[in-house]
């Protein structure tokens, strides 16, 4: 019988080997007669490479093999696609895309892009042996900033593109927007920033490549979060081999938060050398490098607009955004900026109208890519924060507003008009419950409390909706071994999540067998034939379903010998808490007992594989709340207090869900503020490292109060589950925001986009808010 359930807080199993230093990192891989690599990286934004010479560099005694781009080129090694969801803009137009290949190879397009490759026997060797390219670089004028790039006049990146726009992209009812802001009593709008950070895992990339030339066959570890997608593109499009030919294999990857979903050109060249000089090569990012060349997030210039009656009531919303996604497409780079953007505009409100229209631009950046919410936080911050200043600007309650245009539970299902179906929820009862547990009758105490020590109080409430993604099949194996183990093999991955404790808890409650019989595998390639690892919050929506398919597969086959078992008809038997059950005689036996039984069948009796394929992506929501104080003084923020309530279906396991809630929510602080990856004119990275980029700290984050509401599971998949990874991301950004907002607002601070450093804070307060709430985006407009 089993001792786990769903439901269940179980600790998670992974922490014991990671705590005490057993885990299995990238760095921890190493082969027999391994060479090591190096990048050598453009210190340029935007430079023609007139030549390289790399014969001191190729003389070094130790080096054994030195890549340029054009050599690159000459090997006939293909290019990097985009996998983006939106390939057609306004108008039926198509995707710009151009050519991502591994190395620059006549100009560099952005500070950080791989020049040259270099493997040595040993790291020293391959970094000093970078020191001994020389790069005729011919520096070009450079445009960061995504508004300024789509200028007439603007620096171009590629010839063949006009205006640096990769895509054009709308969606939502345009004539029934404008309608409804002709006939609205007031029409607000506020330009704002959502800031580009990047998302620092604690270990950075690396892989380690070798080639087998008996099989021509390879193997590649590395520290990603998606290893059968970029398995196939670093076969199919880069090597021009079979996807079959490459064994991936991610092990321990120390965070990802979206920075490791994407396919990077890296891992292909350490495959490429592997083969050409016949050892293993290993390749390991510096924490510098990784600011220059993972990909960033969010960085979107945007301007919101709503139509509001007098009495608080919401009649449309528009949003038209410019996203910077770097020199290349990347691998679904264009999305986030577009349709990852779009589709959760308007979150719980309902909104009778919206229209969003967002453009995805070049620019002499690093790479952008989906980071922890791709999309959907941006979309909660640009809606909840139109509707506070919205309130600020006509004296209206940002509380009560909110609340009167929630969508009521009696409304749902509803298909908003960016297309979301929203099937369940229970919007006003979440919002209501995350008031009750910020206690609002304490705010007058805690403001003069606050008052008398010489800071300002503030308060915000900040519901949100968003929705899955990620690949929408998964794969969830499980073979049973004589010595009474049970293996369970998973295509989805985690990065940190725990799916090593929460996939063998759901499978262990739903055959009611020991949890701790079960052994866990991930990102293998060779161990699942499809597998969509993680992103999007697909964990337990797709990994989770699939899991509990293949246990409810074993129980069909399982049935009849339990009945066999029973002497019984399998028609009679039922099967439930772990036990096979024979109703008319009341007889029965445990799963177990039929496991060890099905030994003397065929080999493999009760082995299965099992396909889950998700159908509509499910709708995640709750509500945030944030209590702030702010030392006018010195600009300093302090988060008192932090609520949340989370409707996420199924909760398969609290502690982990609580996990992924906290985690999400700190990046979020983090982000509001004090992270910044901030650019010059030249492209140039002025927070290249963590002296510059400010991460948030244990003493900036506040005791968290986390509650879920699972009263409306969703019918899109067999568990109700809804998702969990990225909902605290979501959440957490307007939450602070318009809490500190709120503690200002006797100074006339009305607006400040993120990060909120004490500086900024510091002189909004002296400048009493005396800045222009629409200038961001006028020139774009």
């Amino acid at each position: 019988m089993t001792d786990v359930h769903i439901g269940d807080a179980v600790r998670r199993v992974e922490d014991q080997r990671f705590l005490t230093g057993q885990g299995n990192y990238i760095d921890d891989i190493n082969m027999a007669g391994q060479a090591r690599a190096a990048v050598l990286r453009s210190p340029h934004g935007h430079a023609r490479i007139n030549g390289i010479d790399t014969s001191r560099a190729e003389a070094l005694d130790g080096v054994l093999l030195v890549i340029t781009g054009r050599q690159w080129l000459a090997f006939g090694m293909g290019t990097l696609p985009t996998k983006t969801g939106v390939r057609k803009g306004r108008n039926d137009t198509d995707i710009n895309e151009p050519p991502r290949h591994c190395m620059a190879i006549d100009t560099a397009r952005y500070l950080g892009e791989p020049v040259a490759f270099v493997v040595a026997e040993t790291q020293v060797i391959a970094n000093n042996a970078l020191e001994l390219i020389d790069v005729d670089f011919e520096p070009l004028e450079a445009v960061s900033d995504a508004v300024k790039a789509l200028a007439p006049g603007a620096p171009r990146l590629w010839d063949d593109i006009p205006n640096n726009l990769c895509i054009d992209f709308e969606l939502g009812d345009l004539e029934g927007t404008e309608k409804a802001f002709a006939e609205a009593d007031h029409v607000i709008t506020l330009d704002l920033e959502n800031n580009r950070v990047t998302a620092v895992p604690i270990e950075t990339r690396g892989c380690v490549g070798s080639y087998d030339a008996a099989t021509e066959t390879y193997t590649l570890y590395n520290a990603t979060q998606n290893v059968h997608a970029n398995r196939d593109m670093f076969a199919e499009n880069v090597l021009g081999i079979d996807k079959q030919k490459l064994h991936h294999v991610a092990p321990d990857v120390g965070g990802g938060f979206g920075a490791k979903n994407s396919a990077y050109p890296e891992p292909p060249m350490v495959l490429y050398a592997a083969k050409k000089l016949g050892r293993p090569v290993k390749w390991i990012n510096t924490r510098s490098d990784s600011f220059l060349g993972d990909t960033h997030g969010r960085g979107q210039t945007s301007r919101v607009q709503i139509a509001i009656n007098n009495d608080g009531t919401f009649l449309a919303l528009r949003t038209e955004t410019v996203g910077g996604i770097g020199a290349y497409c990347w691998t679904i780079g264009p999305f986030t900026p577009t349709g990852g953007s779009a589709r959760t505009q308007g979150g719980p409100y309902t909104f009778p109208a919206m229209y969003y229209r967002g453009r995805a631009v070049f620019t002499n950046t690093a790479p952008m890519d989906p980071y922890r919410g791709a999309g959907r936080p941006e979309a909660t911050f640009q809606t909840e924060r139109i509707i506070e200043y919205a309130c600020r600007k006509l004296g209206l309650d940002p509380v009560e507003t909110r609340r009167k245009n929630l969508m009521p539970p009696e409304a749902l299902p509803y298909m908003s008009p960016m297309g979301m179906d929203i099937d369940c929820g229970d919007f006003p009862l979440l919002f209501e419950r995350t008031l009750e547990m910020a206690a609002p009758d304490t705010f007058a105490a805690r403001a003069d409390r606050a008052t008398k020590a010489g800071r300002l109080f503030g308060f915000a409430i900040a519901p949100y909706l968003e929705c899955t993604g990620g690949a929408p099949k998964e794969y969830a194996g499980v073979q049973f071994k004589e010595d009474g183990a049970v293996t369970l093999a998973v295509g989805s991955h985690s990065t940190g999540m725990g799916h090593e404790t929460v996939l063998p808890q759901l499978l262990a409650a739903r055959l009611g067998i020991d949890f701790d019989r079960i052994q866990f595998t991930q990102a293998d390639t060779d161990a699942t034939p499809i597998g969509g690892g993680h992103g999007g919050s697909r964990g337990m929506e797709v990994g989770g379903n699939a899991v509990a398919q293949a246990a409810d597969e074993i129980i069909v086959k399982a049935t009849p010998l339990a009945a066999h078992l029973l002497q019984s008809d399998a028609a009679k038997v039922t099967f439930a808490d772990g036990s096979f059950s024979d109703a008319t005689s009341g007889a029965s036996v445990s799963m177990t007992e039929v496991i060890e039984a099905s030994m003397d069948q065929e080999p493999g009796f009760l082995d299965t594989g099992a396909t889950f394929e998700r159908g509509v992506i499910s709708i995640p929501n709750g509500c945030h709340a944030a209590t702030v104080e702010v030392d006018p003084d010195t600009g300093a923020i302090q988060i008192t207090g932090y609520w949340v309530m989370d409707d996420f279906g199924t909760v398969i396991n609290p502690l982990l869900a609580d996990g992924q809630v906290m985690g999400g929510i700190v990046q979020g602080i983090g982000q509001a503020l004090t992270e910044n990856i901030i650019y010059d004119d030249s492209g140039q990275l002025i927070t290249g490292s963590l002296m510059d980029y400010g991460l948030p700290r244990a003493d900036v984050v506040p005791n968290m109060v986390i509650d879920y509401y699972e009263g409306a599971p969703t019918k899109k998949n067999p568990l109700g589950v809804k998702g969990a990874g990225e909902a605290g991301c979501v959440g957490a950004l307007p939450a602070v925001v318009n809490a500190v907002l709120d503690a200002l607002k006797g100074h006339g601070v009305v607006h400040m986009d993120m990060p909120l450093t004490p500086e900024k804070v510091w002189r909004a307060i002296r400048d009493k808010g005396a800045h222009d709430p629409e200038a961001l985006m006028r020139d774009a407009c």
